[in-house]
């Protein structure tokens, strides 16, 4: 059980497990579990709204996190791949400036592709994250015009044109034929895949758009030493110095 108080780091107070009902209870332990085994506070402020933290967990697992799933011959998530999902959630989370998503999701970023031994291709991706443009050697094409994506979407829909929706299905399709579980898709039903990759990706970032503000609107605050399990120490272990410090000179605005 966290010693956590109600204090300057936050404006409203995350709740512990004793203190709600059971249902909601499993959805702390969800949340808990699905996220790292992390007792997390996002689930915790959550809580004060009982059916918003029973459904948040499967609901956008389904869009960040599942893997390929099906359903029958029906698939039914993991439209994108995970390492460009965590890119564009780090890119929209920069740009909002929301503390909790832009040092969460680094270190979900690094250990992922940590995990997968791309630890040296993540550090530069990350580090110059926040001006991917300026640095179009770290990304691929794809991820590329992705982020330029991400970043109209986050910043101004209105400013996304034809032509960069234009190029973000060429890269999505280029990427698609490349890939042995789509490569065989007939001419219309790769057309559909690449439409299905667009709505998930771009509600990926509306929805990442919204936690932000409501990260940075209500506080919700990193957990500490003071809590049952120290992210603040793992932060600091997985995510390297460098990344740390770009990310405490955006969020307090010297970008």
């Amino acid at each position: 059980m966290t010693n956590m108080k109600q204090g300057p780091w936050t404006r409203i107070r995350p709740l512990q497990i004793d203190e709600v009902d059971d249902n909601t209870a499993a959805a702390l332990k969800a949340g808990e579990l699905t996220w790292g085994h992390f007792p997390n506070n996002l689930i915790k402020v959550m809580a004060y709204c009982p059916r918003l933290a029973q459904t948040e967990v499967e609901y956008c697992n389904s869009f960040i996190f599942d893997p390929v799933t099906t359903y029958g011959d029906l698939q039914t998530a993991g439209f994108n791949d995970r390492f460009l999902k965590e890119l564009v959630i780090s890119r929209t989370s920069l740009i909002n400036r929301s503390r909790y998503s832009v040092t969460h999701h680094s270190f979900i970023g690094m250990k992922l592709y940590s995990d997968a031994g791309r630890r040296d291709e993540a550090h530069s991706k990350y580090l110059h994250l926040h001006e991917h443009e300026k640095h179009p050697q770290v990304y691929t094409e794809r991820e590329r015009i992705v982020l330029d994506y991400t970043a109209n979407v986050a910043r101004d829909a209105h400013l996304v044109d034809d032509k960069q929706f234009s190029d973000l299905r060429r890269v999505l399709a280029a990427h698609n034929k490349a890939d042995p579980r789509t490569s065989t898709l007939t001419e219309t039903a790769a057309a559909r895949f690449v439409d299905t990759q667009i709505v998930e990706l771009t509600w990926l970032i509306g929805h990442f758009c919204l936690l932000n503000r409501w990260f940075t609107a209500l506080q919700v605050p990193d957990e500490g030493p003071d809590d049952e399990a120290n992210f603040q120490a793992s932060y600091e272990e997985i995510v390297p110095q460098d990344i740390r410090d770009r990310n405490s000179r955006i969020l307090a605005g010297e970008f």
